[in-house]
């Protein structure tokens, strides 16, 4: 199989995909995509289906882009007048996991994660660019159910998804890793309100629990149109990778209205809080201290979804134009 994708962080990708079952016994699938373009990506993925038993998968992925990101990705000491930084960020990661259904409706797992960063900045003013280059054990759990219609352009169900991932080990390149865990969910529903006209609703949220250690894996929000690695998250009104923190709150309201058959006009909001131990206080409940507003238009092909949104917030004083073109990979 092939594709084409673009979108403002990874640029363009050509994928080719190479899925295969029945590789070495009869209920297993293999697949390989291969990302060719700006960025070099990979993506492994070897799965034993038992069905309602419990199946067992192995995945590998390679993800890397070069930004300006926010300065709270490294723990180095930046000049304060500084508020964000061009980072060449560089992510390879294993899992081996078990899977099964529970209660018929939702997918629960668990399973050991083998990472290695490698993050590197020639704009931090240090004779020693790198800011991180370190290998990570963990382990890790989750529950996903999705019943959405269609991943991009949904009309009508609601998904859940949450993950615990406990760093354990570290080769520690900085010097500063303590063992911790981050904990996050999202869930959200789409409903048709009139014959051709959509309201969705998402919210998520998470939070690091332990003694203070690296901000590697830090919530970063900003941007659009990508495939998130680690917890780096979408956020309109900001560029990508411009707002971090140990924890956030967000939510999203999006109103789609399908002007044409499969072409689409939508107006989108968003809304968070984060920061570091953004929990222990009551700041989390209070006024949202970041906002965007999108307003886009999205076609529906047989190459994926094409869309342009022109975003803005009231405290970055600044607009965006985002396009994002074929499947997300």
């Amino acid at each position: 199989k092939f594709g084409l994708h673009y979108d403002d962080l990874y640029k363009s990708g050509l994928l080719v995909n190479f899925t295969q079952k029945k590789t070495f016994i009869k209920n297993d699938v293999t697949s390989f995509d291969l990302v060719l373009g700006d960025n070099i990506r990979y993506n492994l993925d070897y799965y034993i289906d038992n069905g309602y038993n419990l199946s067992v998968g192995f995945k590998s992925q390679l993800n890397q882009f070069n930004k300006n990101v926010a300065k709270q990705i490294t723990s180095m000491s930046i000049d304060p007048s500084v508020s964000s930084i061009n980072v060449n960020f560089l992510d390879v990661t294993s899992q081996l996991y078990f899977q099964s259904i529970f209660a018929q409706k939702f997918l629960i797992g668990l399973g050991l994660e083998y990472k290695y960063l490698n993050i590197n900045s020639e704009t931090i003013g240090n004779s020693n660019p790198v800011i991180d280059r370190s290998k990570y054990g963990s382990v890790f759990a989750y529950m996903k159910y999705d019943s959405f219609d269609n991943q991009y352009f949904p009309t009508r169900g609601w998904y859940f998804t949450s993950d615990i991932h406990n760093y354990l080990l570290s080769s520690d390149y900085s010097g500063k890793f303590n063992p911790f865990s981050i904990a996050k969910a999202d869930a959200g529903f789409a409903v048709k309100i009139l014959k051709k006209t959509t309201f969705k609703f998402q919210t998520e949220g998470g939070f690091s629990i332990g003694q203070k250690s690296i901000p590697y894996f830090d919530f970063v929000l900003g941007g659009y149109g990508f495939i998130p690695v680690n917890n780096f998250k979408p956020f309109y009104g900001y560029d990508f990778l411009s707002v971090a923190g140990d924890s956030y709150l967000k939510s999203t309201v999006a109103i789609d209205y399908e002007i044409f058959r499969k072409n689409h006009l939508n107006f989108s909001a968003n809304y968070a809080n984060i920061g570091n131990d953004l929990f222990d206080t009551l700041d989390w409940i209070s006024l949202p201290k970041y906002s965007g507003y999108a307003l886009g238009y999205g076609l529906e092909t047989i190459m994926g979804p094409v869309e342009v949104k022109y975003t803005w917030s009231p405290e970055a004083n600044r607009g965006y134009t985002w396009f994002s073109i074929g499947f997300w990979f």
